[in-house]
């Protein structure tokens, strides 16, 4: 049998496997990935709690810091989004049927469109509402819309039903990745895990 690199009989040579390094992502991209994870859960929690919270000082002060996160995800999801342009993502395991690869391609548009589409509603929300939105306590934002209770209403109506679909796609994304690196053992979660030393 011919050894991998040399050529049979005049065909191409037979491909090198992939590096390991080849196969995960970089440290930025897998940066960016946890901590708008670790962002994307603190507001889940957040969120649930304050909607039940009696009208208070506390209560506006959590929406304040709902806002401020969910505009700092926006933001990192456009750094993340633009380095994924340049860094393309690392190959699926060979062995995973085409329906799964369509599937995993659909979820992770859904996931960056609800990335940028939740912060926007709730933005413009805000705007509508009359609530002016000061990020992070220093930079005041400009509003994009005037006051309009009504469609104030309808944005919150339509915040509410994104924050379901986002919990519902963020809770299929955990589980097919525990699925993968659980039961069928292959490198998709460790794709976007750093990589472990062997040890001496």
């Amino acid at each position: 049998m011919a050894a991998v690199g040399h050529r049979r009989h005049g065909s191409d040579p037979l491909p090198e496997p992939p590096s390991t390094a080849s196969r995960r992502y970089g440290p930025v991209a897998q940066g960016l990935h946890w901590l708008v994870a670790a962002l994307v859960l603190v507001m889940f929690g957040l969120g649930f709690y304050m909607v039940r919270l009696p009208l208070s000082l506390e209560k506006f002060n959590l929406y304040q810091l709902h806002k401020w996160l969910g505009l700092t995800v926006f933001g990192l999801a456009a750094v993340r989004l633009l380095w994924r342009l340049w860094h393309p993502a690392p190959p699926l395991p060979a062995a995973m049927p085409g329906w799964e690869r369509t599937a995993a391609r659909s979820s992770h548009a859904l996931l960056y469109a609800l990335l940028f589409l939740q912060p926007v509603i709730g933005f413009l929300q805000s705007n509508a509402a009359n609530f002016p939105i000061v990020l992070w306590g220093v930079l005041p934002l400009p509003p994009l819309i005037g006051p309009d209770e009504r469609l104030s209403e309808v944005l919150l109506q339509a915040h509410h039903i994104g924050a379901f679909l986002f919990t519902t796609l963020v809770a299929v994304h955990v589980g097919a990745a525990l699925r993968h690196h659980l039961l069928l053992h292959d490198d998709v979660l460790r794709r976007m895990l750093p990589a472990m030393r062997a040890r001496s």
